[in-house]
């Protein structure tokens, strides 16, 4: 079993973006939070392709009250917008203007 990768936490008096910071790489999923007593929606993000490092932790300020719950907003809401974003940065830059 490989070992838990630290997590940059956010800034606790920042409120959390209603979508995650755009980064080289980027993977969801959801996880229950004994702090909140719930299931939260969250994104990591990296600043390089490889995912090497501390990444970046999103998470989405709505607690949902089952894995289930959370997991069906993730795969409605915030895969596209992550798939729609990935595509935006693999598009070719129009720079410089014709």
């Amino acid at each position: 079993m490989s070992p838990r990768r630290r997590i940059k936490p956010r800034s606790k008096s920042a409120p959390a973006p209603k979508v995650p910071t755009l980064g080289m790489r980027m993977k969801g999923g959801v996880l229950f939070d004994p702090t909140v007593n719930g299931f939260v929606v969250i994104v990591h993000t990296w600043d390089n392709v490889d995912a090497r490092g501390e990444p970046e932790e999103w998470r989405y300020p709505e607690v949902f009250p089952t894995e289930e719950a959370a997991l069906e907003y993730y795969k409605a809401s915030i895969r596209p917008a992550l798939q729609q974003m990935v595509a935006d940065m693999s598009s070719p830059c129009p720079w410089p203007p014709a």
